[in-house]
């Protein structure tokens, strides 16, 4: 697997982790009281679910599957 494809699913695993904690803050904001800077993490953890984790693994994995072609690495004949 090349390097850069696993910089790319370790940050994407990263966001994934970080937009977890977001998601779980804002979802406890109605059963616990929270501050109100909390409900405005909505925004965060959906920008940070979409961009971060999900096109993060699209690029790692589309470059993982789809190789540069070369010369000397020809697709097809």
């Amino acid at each position: 697997m090349p390097r850069l494809t696993r910089w790319f699913i370790k940050s994407a695993l990263l966001y994934f982790a970080v937009s977890m904690l977001a998601g779980v803050a804002v979802s406890a904001q109605g059963v616990m009281r929270l501050p109100p800077v909390v409900a405005a993490l909505m925004p965060v953890y959906v920008h940070l679910f979409m961009v971060g984790w999900i096109t993060q693994m699209i690029f790692g994995v589309a470059y993982w599957m789809f190789p540069r072609i070369s010369k000397e690495n020809p697709r097809g004949p």
